[in-house]
């Protein structure tokens, strides 16, 4: 089988990870299959990359190495034609387009095809209806929730696939469910769970105070982080009166930090600043140093207005955080339904609250049993094998 993904080789966080650790999983439960991983990363040059603001990426390499994993890259570079076609007359992105279907060649000769969201998944679905192999594809909740929702292109590119894949694989029920309501409820689908990868774990106390100390962590204080994108999704720009809300209400002496880049993080210090917070802003940290920083969490906040499946979550809870979320799609499911504030104008001081009551010892949090790469990777093999043998 061919697994095939959209992602950064840059930041193996996310997505990436999560298909990584799929296919880890997926390896150790399905004896004598042999499974292919390809990663489509796009790039710009010139102009593109200037009105993008997008980093240069000088070394692509034909094969990357990650995790026992070997990932088969293909390389794109997007058109500024594309960029007018799309952003201007809002018609699909040719090029890109005749790029895909050159790759659906290249996917000829599996027996199945298991793509992740909207660019892989079409990418799937030609070499399917060439070719005549089942095709899988799992939304992860970007695509659904936000390029489906804000794009009419897009938007009928996502119909579309959902309605012609063999199955839909939902990382969560909230996800489905929001796809059913605002797309279309022709597809066949499954919910396959995120995991957290074996890394995130609970360290000793004593490594836990050594990492605190080299960030500049005293002993005595409490860390109220938050980890993910700096963009309107996350709702970061309420992050500090979220924060200001916990101070107020809690006495002992606290930390904050925020973990991530994105369009929004000048702003977001630069309110830091203003309001005499103290929190740590590390920026994009590389995903080998997520589960010390984790481990210096004591609670993490999610603000978002939109989440599939947060794995941030999972992992925080694995390293023995505690979490709290706006309820929103999936977020209930991962962190429980009385650590899930609703999104509306009383978001901060709800979420602060039950913040100050985590932070006070007073709430318990475990990952759900289905929440892990082993019943996921049995469940997807089933679903596999089952499907496989009805379509023949």
């Amino acid at each position: 089988m061919a697994v095939i993904f959209e992602g950064r080789l840059h930041d193996q966080k996310g997505v990436f990870n999560a298909v990584v650790q799929r296919v880890r999983h997926l390896r150790e439960v399905a004896d004598g299959c042999a499974i292919d991983v390809h990663m489509i990363e796009g790039y710009d040059r010139g102009l593109n990359r200037w009105l993008h603001s997008t980093r240069r990426i000088a070394d692509r390499p034909a094969v990357a190495h990650v995790d026992t994993v070997d990932v088969h890259m293909h390389w794109f570079c997007h058109s500024l034609m594309d960029t007018v076609r799309h952003k201007v007359l809002h018609q699909p992105a040719k090029a890109y387009r005749q790029w895909l279907s050159h790759l659906a060649d290249e996917l000829q000769g599996y027996d199945l095809l298991s793509a992740h969201d909207r660019i892989a998944g079409a990418a799937a679905a030609m070499a399917s209806e060439r070719y005549g192999m089942p095709h899988y594809i799992t939304w992860h909740g970007y695509s659904i929730h936000s390029d489906a929702a804000t794009d009419p292109v897009y938007r009928a590119d996502t119909i579309e696939l959902l309605q012609h894949a063999t199955c839909n694989f939902f990382v969560s029920r909230g996800l489905e469910r929001y796809a059913r309501q605002t797309l279309t409820d022709r597809f066949v689908s499954e919910i396959l769970y995120n995991g957290a990868s074996a890394e995130f774990h609970r360290y000793d106390e004593p490594t836990r105070c050594q990492l605190r100390t080299q960030r500049g962590i005293g002993s005595d204080e409490r860390v109220v982080g938050f980890v993910g994108r700096m963009d309107p999704v996350k709702n970061v720009s309420l992050l500090d009166d979220i924060f200001d809300e916990i101070r107020i209400h809690y006495t002992r002496p606290l930390r904050f930090v925020a973990l991530g880049d994105g369009p929004l993080r000048k702003q977001v210090e630069l309110l830091m600043r203003e309001r005499g917070i103290n929190c740590l802003m590390p920026g994009n940290v590389p995903h080998t140093q997520m589960p010390e920083w984790m481990n210096c969490i004591d609670v993490l906040v999610l603000p978002s207005q939109k989440e599939g499946l947060p794995l941030v979550a999972l992992e925080a809870i694995q390293c023995g955080a505690n979490v709290v979320a706006t309820d929103v799609m999936g977020t209930a499911e991962a962190v429980g339904a009385a650590n899930a504030v609703a999104l509306d104008d009383n978001l901060v001081e709800n979420l602060a609250r039950r913040a100050v009551q985590m932070l006070n010892g007073e709430v318990v949090q475990q990952l759900p049993p289905g929440m892990s790469w082993a019943a996921t990777a049995r469940r997807e093999l089933e679903i596999y094998l089952g499907r496989a043998v009805g379509s023949a």
